[in-house]
């Protein structure tokens, strides 16, 4: 497990990308979109989720909404490795540039062939429902980096930190 402490998330964007991976990610999405902070999931990028966990609850994360949060870092996690290795986005980023570029990539799926396939369309909608479920998320609990006198001001500043994007 990566023992970086800036950026114990940072063995995310060091994961080559391949179809076997795309495919394990996938299979482990939720309904709503999210991808649950899970041992799981950890193994697939090399991180322990339990230990952000850990910090977060000892900085007072409720529990009423600790599962959402840990799914918001574990989703928005995934979609930053998908944009870093899309080399699409400039890092940091924010919310709005990540909606942009969802669009965008829809836009030029639609107008390329491959737009017929359904393995291609399956994984852009569920791009899509995690973009949502990142957004909504983190609308509902925007406070919540304050609250816990994060060093940062919102999620998305945070996961990239922890996830080395972002100094």
């Amino acid at each position: 497990m990566s023992n970086s402490n800036g950026a114990p998330l940072k063995s995310i964007i060091e994961t080559p990308l391949t179809e076997a991976l795309v495919n394990e990610l996938f299979h482990q999405q939720d309904q709503d979109g999210s991808f649950p902070a899970t041992e799981s999931l950890g193994k697939v990028f090399n991180v322990d989720f339990e230990r952000i966990k850990q910090q977060l609850n000892e900085k007072g994360l409720q529990a009423s909404i600790s599962d959402e949060v840990y799914r918001l870092i574990s989703t928005a996690s995934v979609l930053f490795y998908f944009l870093y290795n899309s080399q699409k986005a400039k890092f940091p980023i924010d919310i709005a540039t990540i909606n942009e570029l969802v669009a965008k990539a829809r836009s030029e799926l639609e107008s390329l062939s491959l737009k017929d396939d359904p393995i291609v369309q399956t994984y852009i909608d569920k791009g899509e429902l995690a973009v949502k479920f990142v957004i909504s998320t983190r609308q509902r609990h925007d406070n919540v980096c304050a609250k816990l006198k994060l060093p940062q001001t919102n999620w998305e500043s945070y996961i990239q930190t922890l996830m080395g994007l972002e100094k």
